[in-house]
């Protein structure tokens, strides 16, 4: 009779729990109840019961049964799992880990509970240690895409992005459809300038959820970096549709509708930004310039480095064919006549390097290249070029207040444009130069009439551009005073803009001291 009372009882259970899986709860519940009622510690009743009850999100209830089934079968690490996921989701933290160790305890190889415990440790910041029992989670189950979006989602935390690429298209292997996955690897890729993978991805994103301002806002910085300029203006366009308090869709776009040379767009945007983040220095600057305001410091550094950060990786193209840039070739030959009688390799310094234009062009002469520039990007892309012997991301200030007596030829190619007054930077490179050392650079010039129009700045003005230009009279008398002599002096167009050339002076100066 006894044994018979076991079968019976054993499918109860059994059909309580086939219930249970195909989603028939309230059934399932009847039946748990039922056996309790007989055998009020029977653990698999209990736990099914609070696993009932978890699968009709009343974990309250089901933590109560949960901890029943633990106390009639401690031994258990499945139910001590389970009890771990119902007091996460009811925010006992503290109980969550203490059970969730003790199902580790009682069972190391258990994928499932290394999994939950790093989702806990994810929430609570603890990225490290929940890196760590994802990565033992898919030794025991390396097919988990939950577990591969779990640690890739980790690794961003831990800034890794590379290694989260790698989990991110196990999981889209497996599931092509998962929009977390395509949405986080795309701004990933994104992240790691890697743009042409990145774009099919949020573009997948973007089309199934057409309000998801992240996708949107990264396609339009995707497009932008590809030069692609009415591509990124509608996605940033899309964006302050939906939310036009979007500070940074204003500040992109503002930049694009720069580069497009549609000012009153631009100005328009960058105010709209200012006025949505009263610290961007950078939309500051450029209402300035676009309003005819000069400032004694020239552009804040925020500036400069988001300018050419955005603009890195679409540089070279975009000034060689819109801009007709050759500043760098025209430094070249302004030098040529100081460099002929070299008799050993000099210690070069391009300051603002950029993406490196000028390192092929002075690799005969530099034993040693040194480059620095704000943006970091920029930065990126001159190293993948090569030529430098070593290259930092710094502000030229800070990085010339460190070296004195180091180089026998600066060299600064289009940099002196996002600076105002001079007489720092110039002080800074003579210090920087070795005696007779030679300081090569450009500016662009401040004409008569810009002179004649804003009479209380004749020695340099903030145009629309957001650049500088400097009068001629004013490089010549801070030349003098900082302890350099003006070897030569070259007028000479510098570039274009709105196909209209933009005038400029190449300088060679030679340290006296």
């Amino acid at each position: 009779m006894e044994k018979s009372n076991e079968i019976s009882l054993e499918k109860k259970i059994e059909q309580a729990l086939a219930l249970q899986q195909n989603n028939q709860i309230d059934e399932a519940v009847t039946i748990f109840n039922e056996i309790l009622s007989q055998y009020p510690q029977q653990p698999d009743a209990l736990h099914g019961l609070g696993m009932a009850y978890a699968q009709q999100r009343n974990f309250t209830q089901a933590t109560q049964y949960l901890a029943k089934a633990v106390k009639a079968a401690p031994n258990i690490a499945e139910f001590h799992n389970n009890l771990g996921n119902a007091y996460q989701a009811i925010g006992k933290i503290n109980e969550a880990l203490s059970h969730y160790h003790e199902a580790l305890r009682l069972k190391a190889t258990y994928p499932q509970a290394h999994n939950n415990l790093g989702t806990l440790l994810y929430r609570l910041g603890k990225f490290e240690e929940a890196a760590s029992h994802f990565q033992k989670s898919l030794r025991m189950n390396p097919h988990s895409v939950d577990t591969h979006y779990n640690l890739a989602n980790c690794y961003i935390q831990l800034d890794r992005l590379l290694d989260s690429v790698a989990h991110y298209q196990e999981v889209l292997k497996a599931t092509p459809n998962h929009l977390g996955a395509l949405h986080n690897l795309g701004i990933t890729l994104c992240a790691l300038k890697r743009f042409n993978e990145a774009l099919p991805l949020l573009t997948q994103v973007s089309e199934k959820e057409p309000s998801n301002l992240d996708a949107l806002f990264h396609l339009g910085v995707i497009y932008s970096s590809l030069a692609q300029a009415q591509d990124a203006i509608n996605c940033y366009e899309r964006v302050l549709a939906i939310d036009p308090h979007y500070a940074n869709a204003h500040h992109n776009l503002a930049t694009v509708y720069l580069h497009l040379n549609e000012r009153e767009k631009a100005l328009k945007h960058y105010q709209q930004a200012f006025t949505l983040q009263p610290y961007n220095k950078t939309a500051q600057h450029m209402i300035d310039a676009l309003s005819g305001k000069t400032h004694l410091e020239g552009a804040p550094l925020e500036y400069t480095q988001a300018l050419f950060d955005q603009y890195a990786y679409s540089y070279d193209s975009h000034v060689k064919a819109h801009l007709k840039y050759h500043v760098p070739q025209l430094l070249r030959d302004a030098v040529a006549p100081f460099v002929t009688t070299v008799k050993e390799p000099w210690t070069v310094l391009d300051l603002g390097c950029g993406t490196g234009l000028c390192a092929p062009l002075f690799s005969d002469v530099a034993g040693k290249l040194i480059g620095v520039d704000v943006s970091p990007n920029m930065i990126e892309v001159a190293r993948q070029r090569g030529g430098y012997y070593k290259l930092y991301v710094m502000d030229a200030l800070s990085f010339l207040s460190r070296h004195q007596s180091e180089y026998n030829l600066i060299i600064s190619a289009d940099v002196f444009v996002y600076f105002g007054s001079l007489a720092e930077i110039f002080q800074a490179c003579h210090r920087a130069l070795k005696s007779q050392g030679l300081f090569c650079f450009s500016i662009e010039d401040l004409t008569a009439e810009e002179i004649n129009a804003s009479p209380d700045y004749p020695d340099y003005q903030l145009r629309k551009t957001g650049r500088y230009a400097h009068a001629s009279t004013y490089v010549h008398t801070l030349s003098e005073s900082s302890g350099f002599k003006i070897e030569n002096n070259q007028r000479n167009i510098i570039r274009y803009q709105e196909d209209a050339p933009v005038e400029g002076n190449i300088y060679v100066l030679r340290k006296l001291m």
